[in-house]
């Protein structure tokens, strides 16, 4: 059996200040924030563990490779070989754009085609303009079919049983391989923790770069440049502070009717 993840490492929007964020650009200076597994990625890395372990339970050996097409620190390579992954795969020597989605797709479809793998994860969004259309495009290079907003992922006789929410509720799904999945809303929702001495052991591992993989350039690839205008351009919706106080002295729905106003008033 084998798992493929695909994965990106973001900078933490969260400590974005707020004047950058009323500047910002591709070539914005974000060198002050830290950078973390985009989230649902994060999710997508724990639940190949988890498979893999839970396959391995059923006397399946089980290989699992994380490949990002974005750049690695080492820091991340060394916490995903902590972290139990039997292999790293760094294509960011290609020049990926951050907004060259069917290129992005193509260079993982490249990797991946190959090797036919039974099983590959992904989050359900992870770069800047978080359109989550990178799986879908690498499903459709690859012919196989994919699922979106995947939770619980558990082995099942012939394949995988997924659990996931639609719009009309929950459902539960039992899938052949080969499959992509995207995880949405998990359960799982954090890498586990890796002990000092198996990233001290992993530091001595390195990342590969696949061999026969060109990196050519998108339009190469897709007869097509990426389309980016519109996408170049960022922000988020300004934070209004202000503080209104209950009345003096109010009782319970005096105050309750207040609240209703002034949430009615702000729309």
């Amino acid at each position: 059996m084998k798992i493929a993840v695909c994965f990106k490492v973001v900078p933490d929007f969260d400590q974005v200040i707020e004047a950058d964020w009323d500047n910002f650009s591709l070539s914005a200076d974000l060198g002050y924030v830290r950078r973390i597994f985009g989230c649902f990625d994060e999710s997508a890395l724990e639940t190949a563990l988890r498979l893999r372990s839970a396959w391995e339970e059923l006397g399946e050996k089980t290989e699992c490779t994380a490949v990002t097409a974005a750049p690695l620190p080492s820091s991340f390579r060394e916490t995903l070989f902590a972290a139990g992954f039997d292999r790293v795969l760094d294509l960011s020597g290609a020049s990926c754009e951050e907004f060259g989605s069917r290129h992005t797709a193509a260079l993982l479809g490249s990797c991946l085609g190959p090797v036919s793998y039974d099983l590959i994860l992904a989050g359900r969004q992870a770069g800047y303009a978080d359109t989550g259309i990178i799986p879908l495009f690498l499903a459709e290079i690859l012919n196989i079919p994919a699922i979106t907003e995947a939770g619980e992922i558990t082995p099942c006789s012939g394949g995988v049983e997924v659990k996931r929410t639609n719009a009309t509720g929950r459902e539960r799904l039992r899938l052949r391989l080969p499959l992509l999945a995207v995880l949405g809303n998990s359960p799982v929702s954090a890498l586990r923790a890796v002990t000092l001495n198996a990233r001290m052991a992993a530091s001595k591992r390195s990342a590969e770069r696949p061999e026969g993989v060109p990196f050519p350039r998108a339009a190469e690839i897709t007869g097509e440049e990426p389309d980016l205008d519109g996408t170049s351009r960022f922000g988020r919706e300004k934070r209004h502070k202000a503080c209104r106080f209950l009345p003096s002295g109010a009782g319970l729905a005096q105050s309750a009717a207040f609240l209703v106003t002034e949430y009615l008033n702000r729309g």
